[in-house]
């Protein structure tokens, strides 16, 4: 098999000497966000970052000319596109608001020809019009609701079938809460008239529609955001829950349905650990299959056969990529074969034309911010389209090596450590401890990661640990972390610290410990536990008054917010006091940078204070910046640059270099 770019060989040569690179290559955002092919496979469309705009443009596929394309105004983006026919493209912006940094989608859809023809405005609050006035037409609605297109309904050429959220009034202001009941509609991709089909019965639920807009699967969760599923046999039939309807596993969930509308796909666990995996359920027989079996880690997503949208492709991270396989299917063939030629990378099929002739692969690694190839499956061969961030050389970026230790406990713990380059022989650096958000449902995982390449480039290795609580590792690690954010998953943070300390690997005298969100409170919770171990602790936009969780955070107003934090904080106020590291600033030992968005309504800025206060209150001078115009992170890449900034003088002080 081709592959038309040289450079793609070149990624695992040996590294060149390493330089300090510009923290601007760092703080950017990537060029090319998303590209997909049209059904045809005669154009691309791709989502671009320019002078800090966001803008769709399309591409002829054949010789990746720009044909045209939207740019928003100034400082708004464009937040999602989408195709819906082979020349039609339904897109929503995201608009800049003068208070806050990051733009924020208006729920509004819009649609273009590839051609710029036919540009109109589809839907949202200010998509009302008048109708013809010496027609009977039908008005054009204002819809106050985040839209998701379900179905590009195949025999109809007009309309598209979507899912409607409605926001819920908040205070004079509306939220996507997901309180109320989901509307199911038809829209006109031409006009933006809109039909009503039917209300989904249970708040914030989700429709499975097949190819031609029939809907008999649905799913949703429930106040304490445990998922279900539901089935019925036609529109006139009562919803009943997949378990009682077919006999399976009540924790299992429909995510998608065949083409021909005979399988319908759904997600759970499996095996004795409770896995995540896919499973296909025969709707003639009502037999029930996993997809992927034999793994060590969850099937986190998968690429599907372009010509029956059945999942061949599974993907799990126990550390790097592993690859599981629909046997005899042809795109999974394919895939392996990829695999093969795009050796050490990950290969993600992202899209692909209708007839499955053509493909669009994403090929990255831990090294490789990604590019994108066209594949032909009748030529076998893929041609370059795009390289991301190309002003990154692979060469010059640090490697993940993947870990894994067991607890004193039993338990499995997996991670990644990435070693600067260049070191002298038995040399060991200082390490910053870089500890992920969520933190539930999120893990770490081997890809490229601008932040760990801006520290390893400026010689410091980056310890990333998937503690108990993480997602990847099935529902039993996921839930042995309810209730213990101060406790056993901190533990498991210190001790992934201390082993890699003691695999002789870095400088157990000289390390920083690093964390946004959940990861800004455990870095601080760390550095209660174990006042010895690091030299400076860096907590952004943290939580560190557990109670904060409960009165100020949007998560409150959404629909099943208090059950989550209840399930996995619990309600107890001496287990909430332990573990909020507001009530220990007199243990930390380490120097501390406190970093937070004034407008952050996830985690509010008053944590910060209450964190500052504490400090104050013993006597401990500690750093503090506040970005003003900030939420829950930086999006502005002049912000972004400054965060960077600030954190490497902490860390250089502190550790040095």
């Amino acid at each position: 098999m081709k592959i038309s770019l040289i450079f793609s060989l070149l990624l695992f040569c040996s590294s060149v000497l390493a330089s300090e690179l510009p923290i601007e290559q760092f703080s950017k955002h990537s060029d090319y966000l998303d590209m997909t092919i049209s059904p045809d496979g005669k154009h691309l469309l791709a989502r671009v970052h320019h002078e800090g705009e966001i803008s769709l443009i399309f591409l002829d596929a054949k010789n990746m000319k720009i044909i045209g394309g939207v740019r928003p105004k100034e400082g708004d983006i464009i937040h999602s596109a989408q195709w819906v026919s082979d020349e039609r493209v339904v897109y929503q912006f995201a608009e800049k608001r003068m208070q806050y940094d990051a733009p924020m989608a208006t729920g509004e859809l819009f649609a273009i020809n590839v051609d710029g023809s036919k540009q109109e405005m589809l839907y949202g609050y200010r998509a009302r019009d008048n109708g013809d006035r010496n027609t009977r037409t039908k008005k054009r609605e204002a819809s106050y609701a985040t839209p998701e297109i379900i179905s590009l309904l195949e025999n109809d050429k007009k309309n598209i079938l979507i899912l409607e959220h409605p926001w819920t009034l908040e205070f004079n202001k509306l939220y996507d809460l997901r309180k109320k009941h989901s509307v199911i509609s038809k829209l006109n991709i031409f006009n933006g008239r809109k039909t009503k089909v039917e209300v989904l019965p249970h708040p914030g639920a989700q429709a499975i529609a097949n190819k031609n807009g029939e809907i008999k699967f649905m799913k949703w969760t429930d106040e304490d955001l445990e998922p279900h599923g539901a089935f019925r046999k036609n529109n006139e039939d009562d919803w009943q829950e997949i378990k009682d309807a077919y006999g399976v596993n009540k924790d299992l969930i429909p995510i998608d349905t065949s083409n021909d509308s005979k399988q319908i796909f759904l997600t759970g666990s499996y095996g004795s650990a409770d896995l995540n995996t896919y499973y296909v359920l025969n709707l003639m027989d009502g037999k029930l299959s996993p997809l992927f079996d034999n793994m060590t880690a969850d099937i986190i997503f998968s690429n599907k056969d372009p010509l029956t949208n059945m999942p061949v492709v599974g993907f799990s991270f126990p550390g790097k990529p592993q690859y599981h396989y629909v046997e005899g299917n042809n795109t999974a063939k394919l895939h392996k074969m990829l695999v093969e030629a795009f050796a050490g990378q990950k290969v993600n099929i992202t899209s692909a034309t209708q007839d499955g002739k053509k493909l669009l692969l994403h090929i990255s690694s831990d090294v490789n911010p990604g590019e994108y190839y066209i594949f032909d499956t009748e030529k076998m061969g893929a041609d370059f389209i795009w390289s991301n961030r190309s002003w990154f050389d692979p060469r010059d970026m640090a490697s993940m090596r993947s870990f894994q230790f067991t607890t004193d406990d039993n338990m499995d713990i997996h991670g990644y450590l990435t070693m600067p380059n260049d070191l002298a022989e038995n040399e060991k650096p200082p390490m910053v401890v870089v500890i992920h958000g969520g933190p539930h449902g999120v893990s770490e995982r081997w890809g490229f990661d601008s932040e760990v390449q801006f520290l390893a480039n400026r010689g410091y290795a980056v310890l990333q640990v998937n503690f108990r609580g993480s997602g990847g590792y099935g529902k039993q690690f996921e839930r042995a972390g309810y209730r213990q954010w101060g406790g056993k998953m901190i533990e498991d943070i210190t001790d992934a610290t201390k082993y890699i300390v003691n695999q002789g690997y870095v400088d157990g005298d000289k390390m920083c410990v690093y964390g946004a969100s959940y990861g800004g409170y455990a870095a601080l919770m760390a550095s209660v536990r174990e006042p010895d171990l690091f030299n400076c602790t860096i907590g952004y936009v943290g939580i560190y008054d557990l109670n904060y969780a409960y009165t100020d955070s949007i998560y409150m107003k959404s629909h099943g917010g208090r059950g989550y934090f209840e399930k996995v904080l619990g309600t107890n106020k001496r287990e909430l006091a332990e573990f909020s590291p507001v009530n220990y600033a007199d243990k930390i030992k380490s120097n501390v940078l406190l970093i937070h968005g004034e407008k952050d309504s996830i985690v509010s800025v008053k944590n910060a204070h209450a964190m500052l206060n504490s400090f104050e209150a013993v006597g401990k001078k500690v750093s503090y910046i506040n970005f003003e115009k900030a939420g829950h992170g930086i999006f502005q890449e002049a912000g972004r640059k400054q965060l960077y900034s600030e954190i490497e003088k902490f860390i250089k002080q502190n550790i040095g270099k």
